[in-house]
């Protein structure tokens, strides 16, 4: 196949497939002769190959594989509910689970990532996991 010979080159990157914000889709019908799937996403076909859990190696000459250049950032603000917070500290006391926040910016030197959002802690914007919320 000619994905497996794209990804046989030394310089691969590592997509952490569950917290990628890319659409994967799995390719071959049944696990590679030595392990692993073909993954490719339907947003922006980008295609890779699972060498362990929850990671897919792709080629290297994709800038910033981890982000989908198809799925657009929304800048929106949003509602969540807490479901659990394994944070410690001052900040966090007002992270109870079932509390709802809205997002705000993240504060300099940190930007917008797929891997959590920002709401007001205790005094402080702080960062709320993905699998720690649920959308309202």
């Amino acid at each position: 196949m000619a994905v497996i010979k794209e990804l046989n080159n030394r310089d691969m990157k590592r997509v952490n497939i569950n917290e990628s914000d890319h659409d994967f889709e799995k390719l071959n019908l049944v696990t590679l002769k030595g392990g692993g799937d073909l993954l490719k996403c339907k947003n922006c076909g980008m295609k890779g190959k699972t060498k362990d859990i929850n990671g897919l190696y792709v080629n290297g000459n994709y800038k910033n594989p981890q982000f989908c250049k198809a799925v657009k950032t929304d800048t929106s603000k949003k509602r969540i509910k807490i479901t659990f917070c394994t944070a410690n500290g001052k900040v966090f006391k007002n992270l109870k689970p079932d509390s709802i926040h809205e997002t705000v910016s993240p504060p300099p030197p940190y930007k917008e990532d797929k891997s959590g959002v920002w709401v007001m802690g205790v005094g402080e914007p702080v960062k709320v996991l993905n699998n720690e919320f649920i959308l309202v």
